[in-house]
């Protein structure tokens, strides 16, 4: 292959099995020395079972900011989900609950989640964008 000026900017998406169960079935993850060294991490799979996406995991923050992008797979309607999740914000765990296609927008050191899936008609993606070159999780007690 000719080496090109930008081609190393160009980057297929490296698709691997996911854990299951509440959890992608199918799953991207790449982060910063895989983006060219951008300072962003970014995942995206494909989610079809209910329950808690990390179980007996609790709440937890990043020492960066986070945008995660919950979507449907239907082409006729971008406004269509095809689920109900329930999502848990901050210390005092504030719960919202969405069934429409959302983002929900995590300032470094907020807690967030549990992340549940309370219902799937149809399967549905999801994608997290955080600038963080490398990615960092601090999983907090289930109680403040």
């Amino acid at each position: 292959m000719a080496k090109t000026k930008y081609g190393h900017l160009i980057k297929p998406l490296p698709i691997k099995q996911g854990p299951g169960g509440a959890n992608a079935k199918q799953l991207v993850w790449m982060l910063g020395k895989d983006l060219a060294g951008l300072s962003l991490n970014f995942a995206l799979g494909r989610y079809d079972g209910t329950g808690v996406w990390h179980p007996g995991q609790g709440a937890h923050t990043h020492p960066f900011d986070e945008c995660l992008v919950f979507f449907g797979h239907d082409t006729n309607d971008l406004g269509y989900l095809g689920a109900e999740l329930e999502i848990s914000m901050g210390k005092e765990q504030e719960k919202h609950t969405f069934d429409v296609p959302t983002v929900v927008i995590v300032p470094a050191g907020v807690p967030h989640c549990p992340l549940v899936t309370r219902r799937v008609d149809k399967p549905f993606g999801h994608c997290h964008i955080a600038l963080g070159g490398k990615y960092k999780v601090e999983w907090l007690p289930d109680r403040f």
